[in-house]
């Protein structure tokens, strides 16, 4: 599982230069506050839902490799719950959170490993 660490890591770094220049923005164009700290929110629960989704992924992995037959699931009502919240409070303080930037950042961390991968998978050719 050495791939899921480099991955994380990638994906750890980018989406911290993402923030600040979410933050930046924020910062910057007040105007538009409210559209960076959605972003801000949105993809900081997607970080945290690949990560979650990492350490599940090393559960099965780990389960299968010593031959447990105990049934692990990969944790979506978590994640969903949590995109949910973020959602919630969007809806709850639109003032703050943009309920549009919320929600397209969500999927913020999927995209950014795929590219991730793309990347990598090059490099190593």
């Amino acid at each position: 599982m050495n791939e899921l660490w480099k991955y994380r890591r990638v994906l750890t770094r980018t989406t911290l230069y993402f923030l600040a220049l979410c933050f930046l923005g924020a910062a910057v164009f007040p105007q538009y506050r409210s559209i960076a700290l959605g972003m801000v929110l949105g993809s900081s629960v997607s970080l945290l839902n690949s990560f979650y989704l990492g350490y599940k992924v090393q559960k099965v992995l780990d389960t299968v490799t010593s031959g447990e037959g105990k049934k692990v699931n990969m944790g979506f009502m978590t994640r969903a719950a949590t995109s949910v919240l973020a959602v919630v409070l969007a809806i709850q303080k639109p003032e703050t959170f943009n309920i549009y930037a919320v929600a397209a950042t969500l999927i913020l961390s999927q995209f950014l490993l795929l590219f991730i991968g793309i990347r990598l998978t090059r490099k190593e050719e």
